[in-house]
């Protein structure tokens, strides 16, 4: 029973050995460029249909038009200012050809992501708006039904190849964080107990 502790802190630290193992293969080499495109996916990287970039002037506004292929999914949509300062502010609403409203944001975020049902199909209007005093140039970006959106499930794609398996590199450093200080705990009160039965003896 003594041995509880020392066993449970190497079993955390095979977990950690794991995790910096993952994390390595994925982290590019020292003498490449870690602010690499193929490292570091854009958020564009993540939708199936990305706008041009368009540069919107202070107190003007520019439309951008998603038309969908199927009713009743979820549609993610995003906005990348892609040339952000902490004072860029943007509104952005939706609405279809038809005038129905489906919501109304005011961000001052660099980049903004939500979703919402598609009714049916449609071409949806997205109006932006810069209310801020610079000019931003930002880009529009689209997934119907992103469970299974080629961005998110294709294996070659740089957000399954280098962020999954660093969330799952991370997953496993906390959980053997986790794990090692259990062990030091437990190595602890058996130190704490076998010393009291000494005492006995």
């Amino acid at each position: 029973m003594k041995k509880r502790g020392p066993i449970v802190m190497i079993l955390g630290a095979i977990l950690i050995i794991s995790a910096l193992a993952v994390a390595y293969t994925v982290v590019p080499s020292t003498d490449s460029s870690i602010i690499g495109n193929d490292f570091l996916p854009s958020p564009e990287s993540m939708f199936d249909n990305v706008s041009e970039k368009v540069r919107i002037d202070a107190g003007t506004a520019y439309t951008f038009s998603h038309t969908t292929s199927a009713s009743q999914v979820p549609l993610m949509w995003g906005i990348h200012i892609t040339n952000y300062k902490p004072d860029d502010h943007v509104s952005i609403s939706i609405s279809n050809i038809f005038g129905d409203k489906f919501g109304s944001f005011d961000e001052r975020d660099p980049i903004f992501i939500k979703s919402f049902i598609v009714p049916k199909v449609d071409t949806y209007n997205f109006y932006v708006e810069n209310n801020g005093k610079e000019p931003v140039t930002v880009t529009m970006m689209f997934s119907e039904n992103p469970e299974k959106s080629k961005a998110l499930t294709d294996p070659n794609s740089p957000f399954v190849k280098n962020i999954v398996p660093l969330a799952i590199a991370g997953f496993l450093l906390i959980i053997g964080l986790v794990v090692i200080i259990s062990g030091i705990i437990l190595g602890v009160m058996d130190w704490r107990k076998g010393k009291n039965q000494s005492r006995y003896i």
